[in-house]
């Protein structure tokens, strides 16, 4: 591992601070209302976890781009170097730089892949398992400076090649990083709408979901999805659509209206060679592509959506063409925060995740850290099958007539890096 020198030059420090300073003085200081800040909700959505600290959050940015070697003229895609740059509200900028075999780089990577897919034990405790190695070369060599600063939240622009990462699923030999952190990704950090929110939270939300598909397997627990998301829901009364009165025309119509600041999407998506008009994302009566999403930064007339929910299959990554996909695109189309998923996931944990997400953002967490919340219920075992259904942890249902099959799915728990570290936020963590 190197200190690089210029290390400014790797990210644009102006534009990271400034997201930076927005974010703290939001959230610590007095951007939540002090009902949200000391973690208080209504009876519906009371959990047993410990409040949100508002005093405690200190953003991050960790920049992290590739350079290939250089033999004259002549670049090396064989050999290169990480270079990774942390950006804090106060104090300089920290710059590492460490060497990388690409090959190796990208079997660590498809070796994790291999033991996420398949439920396999990623075997923490050995240091040259993937988890243990791909931390070391993206977010060790700024760890111990990342502590110092008391950092909880990380928002990391990553290169293309480096954003297929499931970071929540890297493991300092202790604990994983999407315990320890509050997560975000982004392309560029010039999608980012840098401004605080207004109003926060007070704005309507649309939840839409289809369960029934020609020629795709079924989603039954969707219907119980869309229920649950709109019944967290502390702004207006919200909107919601299930299979025939979810259409891509509904969709966009709704997403465009500027009084709405949340929509969640439960549905299946694919993603095929191509780019963005090949690519699927399925409504209760036909398919749509990302070109359709085109449209919604026109019709938002600069009132950005808040988040943009895709709880769907691999709706984070796409192919070369349509990279970060869905979420991706929901970015550029004008939306603060988007989530995916990177993997094929399961319905019974990604439903009780989703729902148990938006609990905590109605307690007043922001939206990484709301997520944080929900990696950690799982991963401590907090949220349980219990006969047929998902309690959360204060006992109460996620999900209930769960039928043999969906129970044995998750018989086992629900702390394996599989169920949770595939959901990725995109773009404001707060």
């Amino acid at each position: 591992m190197k200190r690089f020198p210029r290390a400014s030059a790797c990210i644009s420090r102006p534009l990271a601070v400034l997201a930076l300073i927005t974010a703290f003085d939001w959230i610590g200081g007095s951007g939540l209302h002090p009902a949200q800040a000391q973690g208080s909700a209504s009876p519906a959505v009371q959990t047993s976890r410990a409040a949100f600290d508002a005093q405690r959050y200190v953003p991050a940015v960790v920049r992290l781009s590739f350079t290939s070697q250089r033999h004259g003229d002549v670049a090396d895609a064989r050999q290169g170097f990480v270079d990774i740059t942390v950006i804090t509200p106060s104090g300089p900028v920290l710059g590492r730089r460490v060497e990388v075999a690409t090959k190796d780089f990208a079997n660590l990577l498809r070796r994790l892949y291999a033991q996420l897919s398949r439920q396999e034990s990623l075997d923490v405790d050995n240091p040259a398992a993937p988890v243990r190695q791909l931390y070391r070369l993206l977010l060790e060599p700024v760890r111990a400076e990342l502590a110092a600063a008391g950092v909880t939240t990380l928002l990391i622009s990553a290169d293309p090649g480096l954003q297929a990462v499931p970071f929540a699923a890297l493991h300092d030999g202790k604990t994983y990083v999407g315990e320890s952190f509050a997560l975000a990704l982004t392309p560029s950090l010039g999608l980012m709408p840098l401004d605080a929110p207004l109003n926060r939270g007070s704005g309507q939300q649309m939840a839409a979901g289809a369960s029934r598909f020609e020629g795709l397997s079924p989603l039954p627990l969707v219907p119980q999805e869309v229920s649950q998301v709109a019944s967290a829901s502390k702004g207006q009364a919200p909107s919601t659509y299930l299979n025939e009165q979810f259409t891509p025309q509904v969709l966009i119509s709704k997403a465009g209206d500027s009084t709405v600041d949340q929509v969640h999407v439960a549905t299946h998506a694919e993603f095929l060679p191509g780019g963005a008009s090949k690519a699927k994302l399925f409504t209760g009566t036909s398919a749509m592509s990302l070109t359709e999403f085109a449209s919604l930064r026109q019709r938002r007339e600069g009132a950005p959506l808040q988040l943009f929910v895709l709880s769907a299959c691999r709706t984070a990554l796409g192919d070369r063409d349509s990279e970060l996909g869905f979420a991706g695109l929901a970015l550029q189309a004008g939306s603060r925060s988007a989530v995916g998923t990177l993997w094929y996931v399961d319905d019974v944990a990604t439903s009780a995740f989703f729902i148990q997400f938006y609990r905590y953002l109605a307690q007043g967490y922001p939206k990484a850290d709301a997520l944080q919340a929900t990696r950690q219920d799982l991963i401590a075992g907090r949220i349980s099958l219990v006969g047929d259904r998902v309690l959360a942890a204060d006992g109460s249902p996620l999900l209930t007539n769960l039928t043999p099959a969906e129970r044995q799915r998750i018989r086992g728990g629900l702390s394996h890096p599989y169920f949770w570290a595939g959901i990725t936020m995109l773009g404001t963590p707060w």
